[in-house]
């Protein structure tokens, strides 16, 4: 009886496996770089170099990126999947802006991916495989500089200089994204999460040394397949960047992230251990015009007790706009 049972379930769960006034040039080139350090902002594991970099108030930013993403996944084990394999192609479109709060500069960031992949796998010990493509969660996110970048116009923009910063960020992970509760891979995690974060930068000639230190808080998810309710327990986020002033359009990144927790419950009975993974990446920022600006960057998996051992290239266009004084 629980054989046959097992083997239909097995059988159900592969068939639905988811997956104005000018700016003088050299501000222009340091907001440019600004405008490098906002790309894919707000991904859980994501190397940020620059997240803190200020601008001038009133800045408005866009862009487009691109990807692709390919190795290894380990899943939760309060999910039957093993030997995962994902290629994926991931393009997001990003908007936001530079204001003042309290006379401090601040930022506001809103990122929208759309996601394509081919996952496999073997699920309760059968093999199976999938395509996926479709929005996956949207991520929003505010920073305010404390110390070491008051809110400043263009013209006092164009006279600054950085020496040590202090910032704090909140990106918020809205739960936009496709979900099936039928199914156990989707594109969507229906749930919030919420990141709050302190990062420091601190400028020494053409080097810039920047760390960060975060942590992701979840929400439920009440429709987690098969009815259950899942939690997760806060997932801890560090990172660290050298950063290169190479020339005055071109820097370089060294980039290093580690990520311990999220410990995940299905009706309050742990289902997962202790996550970690450890990232390291390289990152080329090249401002070809005083308002649009390309990006390049490249990350690897060194460690991982869960999450898989991925890797990544991406490259990003992005521009800006001035209003006001």
């Amino acid at each position: 009886m629980f054989g046959s049972e097992a083997k239909v379930q097995t059988a159900r769960i592969a068939q639905n496996l988811k997956l104005v006034q000018p700016i003088s040039a050299r501000a222009l080139v340091r907001v440019g770089m600004f405008l490098l350090g906002l790309y894919s902002i707000g991904r859980a594991q994501e190397l940020q170099p620059r997240a803190y970099l200020p601008a001038p108030i009133g800045v408005g930013f866009g862009g487009i990126a691109y990807g692709p993403l390919a190795g290894g996944l380990l899943f939760d084990p309060s999910l039957p999947i093993t030997d995962g394999h994902v290629n994926a192609q991931i393009w997001t479109a990003s908007a936001g802006g530079v204001f003042g709060t309290l006379g401090r500069t601040s930022q506001v960031l809103a990122i929208l991916p759309y996601v394509v992949a081919d996952l496999t796998g073997n699920v309760a010990g059968t093999g199976a495989s999938r395509h996926k493509s479709g929005l996956a969660d949207s991520v929003f996110r505010y920073s305010v500089n404390l110390i070491g970048a008051p809110a400043m116009r263009r013209k006092e923009f164009a006279s600054y200089r950085q020496k040590n910063i202090l910032g704090i960020s909140l990106t918020v992970q809205a739960p936009t994204g496709q979900y099936d509760p039928k199914v156990l891979i989707n594109l969507g995690a229906n749930r919030w999460a919420f990141k709050p974060e302190v990062g420091v930068s601190t400028a020494h000639g053409r080097w810039v040394y920047e760390g960060a230190f975060g942590v992701w808080l979840y929400s439920r998810n009440s429709k987690f397949p098969g009815g259950f309710l899942r939690t997760q327990s806060p997932l801890l986020s560090t990172q660290a960047h050298l950063v290169r002033l190479v020339r005055q359009r071109h820097w370089i990144a060294f980039d290093t992230s580690y990520f311990a927790g999220a410990i995940g419950r299905v009706d309050g009975i742990k289902k997962s251990t202790n996550q970690s993974s450890l990232r390291v990446g390289l990152t080329y920022g090249l401002i070809f015009s005083g308002r649009q600006s390309v990006r390049f960057s490249y990350f690897d998996t060194t460690l991982a007790r869960l999450g898989g051992n991925t890797q990544s290239l991406g490259v990003a266009y992005q521009f800006l706009w001035a209003t006001g004084r």
